[in-house]
C-alpha cells in the first residue's frame, strides 16, 4: 500500500510570491531512503470555469498565453484572493473578464494541477444562466476576444488543437460529462 513521504526540512530556493515560489525539500520515502533534494513549485491556488449563456452557447475567450507560447481557446480564471472562497473567486473573475454574472455555479472540486511538483490547485466550475451585467472590467496583462459557440463549436475548436492549457481542457470535459452538453 502507498504511503506518504516524510518532509525532514524545506528551503525555499526561489521567492517570487504572490505568483510563483520554488522550494526544495529534503523528503524520507516509506523505503527509508533520504531525497535530498526534490523541488516543489508553489502557485496560487485559482479558479477556472465554463460559462453557458442563457440560450445554451458557451462563451469562450480567445487569448495568447504565454506559458503556452500560443493564442489559445480560453474559460475565465483567475487566481483565489486571501478571504475568497473557490465560488466568490470564480465569480469575480466572470465578472472582471466578460462582464457577465451567472444564476447558478456547479462545483467539481479542486485538484492539483502537477501530481509531482504541485504547481496550484485548480478549482473547477460550470456556470450556468449566464448574462451580461456590465462591461469587463480586468486589469490583466492578457488581452482576449470574447466568442459565443455552440459547444459542438467548441469540441472542433479542441479538435482542431485551439486549446493549449490543460486546466481549460479538464474543466470542459467535465462540464459536458455532468452537465450533458
Amino acid at each position: 500500500m502507498a504511503a506518504a513521504w516524510e518532509v525532514l526540512g524545506v528551503r525555499r530556493v526561489h521567492d517570487g510570491r504572490p505568483f510563483v515560489a520554488v522550494d526544495c525539500e529534503t523528503v524520507r520515502l516509506p523505503d527509508g531512503r533520504v531525497i535530498g533534494d526534490y523541488h516543489r513549485v508553489i502557485l496560487p491556488d485559482y479558479a477556472v470555469g465554463v460559462p453557458i449563456l442563457t440560450d445554451g452557447r458557451i462563451l469562450t475567450q480567445w487569448q495568447y498565453k504565454h506559458g503556452a507560447g500560443a493564442v489559445s481557446l480560453t474559460f475565465p480564471a483567475g487566481h483565489i484572493e486571501p478571504g475568497e472562497t473557490p465560488e466568490v473567486a470564480m465569480r469575480r473573475e466572470l465578472l472582471e473578464e466578460t462582464g457577465h454574472a451567472a444564476a447558478g455555479v456547479v462545483g467539481f472540486g479542486g485538484f492539483v494541477v502537477s501530481g509531482n511538483q504541485g504547481c496550484g490547485r485548480a478549482h473547477l466550475f460550470a456556470l450556468q444562466g449566464c448574462r451580461k451585467v456590465a462591461e469587463p472590467d480586468h486589469d490583466d496583462l492578457e488581452s482576449w476576444e470574447l466568442r459565443p459557440m455552440h459547444p459542438a463549436e467548441v469540441e472542433g475548436a479542441i479538435r482542431d488543437g485551439q486549446l493549449a492549457i490543460l486546466p481549460h481542457l479538464a474543466v470542459w470535459a467535465v462540464t459536458r460529462a455532468r452537465l450533458g452538453l
